[in-house]
């Protein structure tokens, strides 16, 4: 079994593509709408959703822009990336007003980051 797609909220398509685009740099390989009968359908929301999809070397993220959409708390799902320029994600994350989130253990320290939504992040060494 392979992993095909994840698929997540976000505010704006402003946000996500600051995000997905510019920061982690995905390329936006798709922009469509996901028609009301189906998004209630799939979703039980009842409008049109637009839907962004950002690709790079075979991860496939689908970003559904909802602003009326909200999350409860606390929010553990996440996304899990393995990134090749690590250092370089970790040192622009404060200019690009990214939330860097460090969990630390005697053994262990684990990196998140905070997409302009709220979605977390994981990221990895590749």
């Amino acid at each position: 079994m392979l992993l095909n797609h994840i698929g997540i909220t976000n505010k704006s398509r402003e946000d996500a593509l600051r995000f997905y685009r510019d920061f982690l740099g995905l390329e936006m390989t798709r922009e469509s709408v996901v028609p009301q009968q189906m998004s209630e359908q799939i979703f039980a929301v009842s409008w049109d959703i637009t839907m962004l999809v950002f690709e790079k070397s075979g991860t496939k993220i689908e970003v559904f822009i909802c602003p009326e959409c909200r999350e409860s708390s606390p929010v553990i799902r996440h996304i899990g990336l393995s990134l090749e320029n690590f250092s370089g994600i970790i040192s622009r994350a404060e200019q690009a007003g990214v939330t860097l989130i460090t969990g630390k253990t005697k053994d262990k320290t684990v990196y998140f980051i905070r997409d302009f939504s709220g979605n977390l992040v994981e990221i990895k060494q590749l």
